[in-house]
């Protein structure tokens, strides 16, 4: 199934109507949702100040705790799967490492459990890896969102095939990736026998 916005693999189903998004619109749309129970949360608050200040009566209390509601909106999200550290953010590219967590834990007791264990190994390695730069593991990283998504998503061989000798292709000269590599690529092929 296409997410209602774009053209990536839906992942999730949202409102009374069951809009089908993908992890990307899913995040953007719940933000909103956030800020817009954050901009009600504290007209809400004011409403009750003016009340109290017109009928005299000191502060009735109940009052919203928006500034501590905002600061845990805004916390990083939690990834399930991977240890990202602090010097690591801002020179990778954690969305793509958000939706490669996703799709991992989507894998999990599926067909594509296997699938997902390996792309989680080929991740970690990319992240810590010392032979690629920066760009080079972004690269590898984008390449490897976009497999994870197919795998959880339409599963379409002609273009998981394309995906995963893209990656191949950038791990090469790194020895300490293509073992990651040929993994994941051995169980794709258990996944998706004959490709």
């Amino acid at each position: 199934m296409k997410c209602h916005q774009c053209d990536r693999p839906a992942l999730f189903r949202v409102a009374d109507e069951g809009v089908p998004l993908c992890l990307d619109c899913y995040a953007q749309w719940s933000h909103i949702n956030n800020m817009s129970f954050l901009q009600n949360a504290a007209m809400m608050n004011n409403a009750l100040d003016h009340m109290d200040m017109v009928t005299g009566i000191p502060s009735s209390g109940g009052r919203l705790p928006v500034q501590a509601l905002a600061k845990a909106m805004q916390r990083s999200h939690t990834l399930n799967n991977f240890n990202i550290s602090q010097s690591q953010i801002g020179v990778l590219n954690t969305g793509s490492i958000e939706r490669i967590d996703a799709a991992i834990t989507l894998s999990k007791g599926s067909d594509s459990q296997l699938v997902g264990d390996q792309l989680k190994t080929l991740t970690d390695a990319v992240v810590q890896s010392e032979e690629l730069s920066d760009d080079q593991k972004n690269e590898v990283l984008e390449l490897t969102e976009s497999l994870a998504e197919e795998i959880v998503g339409k599963r379409k061989p002609a273009t998981i095939k394309a995906v995963m000798k893209a990656i191949t292709e950038k791990v090469s000269s790194t020895t300490s990736l293509v073992g990651a590599a040929d993994k994941l690529w051995d169980a794709i092929r258990d996944l998706f026998t004959g490709l």
